[in-house]
């Protein structure tokens, strides 16, 4: 632009590790989630390659065969904490539309800050979401869905700049996507490490994700 339905909202800065509650024990009931939020702490304490249900049960303190009757294989657990990733941005969409009510221009700059701070308190998630692992069709609806929601959170942003005769005309999905595109380049400079070596200046993500926006802000802006 993980674990339950979002992440915690009060913290800008919030990780998918930040939100999930501890890990044992855990209930009947629960174990489904638990495992998810196993699996979401050794993807980053890791990475994709190395995470395995077996090391989620082990984690959780169940057997190694519990996690297969919530997860067929390792690509639906993938898709799991995915889907738990893309409703945590969901959630930071929608924190940032409230924290600056009626102004849709701020609406953007701080969405695009706190995308910034999920990919750089989640690096691992965060190329799981968007680095072409998992299947972009129907395989997994409800990964689909999460993803969708997510992204609309940016259209609605852009939507109400329009209404207000903030941002310009124009398909609202193309924007939107023109939008998401420059912060998630700067994100993925970011956590690759390798920025500092390419700019002259410290490398502060608050100022370079308001020059990035600003840039935006300055392409949407009405009346061009």
């Amino acid at each position: 632009m993980l674990y339950h339905s979002g992440m915690n909202s009060q913290n800008t800065a919030t990780s998918v590790k930040a939100s999930r509650e501890s890990t044992k024990p855990y209930h009947h009931g629960d174990l489904h989630h638990g495992i998810l939020c196993a699996a979401c702490e050794l993807l980053e304490e890791n990475n994709i390659a190395s995470l395995s249900l077996r090391a989620v049960a082990k984690r959780v303190g169940v057997s190694h065969t519990a996690p297969y009757r919530h997860f067929k294989d390792k690509e639906s657990l993938l898709a799991g904490i995915a889907g738990i990733g893309y409703d945590a941005l969901a959630s930071q969409m929608a924190e940032a539309v409230k924290s600056y009510p009626d102004n849709p221009a701020a609406q953007l700059q701080e969405a695009g800050h706190r995308y910034v701070q999920f990919a750089l308190k989640s690096p691992q998630c965060t190329q799981l979401m968007f680095g072409g692992i998992l299947p972009c069709d129907d395989t997994y609806p409800e990964l689909r869905a999460s993803g969708e929601a997510a992204f609309d959170g940016l259209k609605a942003i852009i939507e109400e700049g329009q209404s207000q005769d903030v941002f310009k005309r124009g398909d609202v999905e193309m924007l939107a996507l023109a939008a998401w595109s420059g912060i998630h380049g700067l994100t993925l400079l970011l956590i690759s490490g390798n920025l500092p070596e390419i700019l002259s200046i410290p490398a502060d993500t608050r100022p370079l994700t308001n020059a990035v926006t600003t840039t935006m802000l300055e392409g949407l802006k009405a009346g061009q």
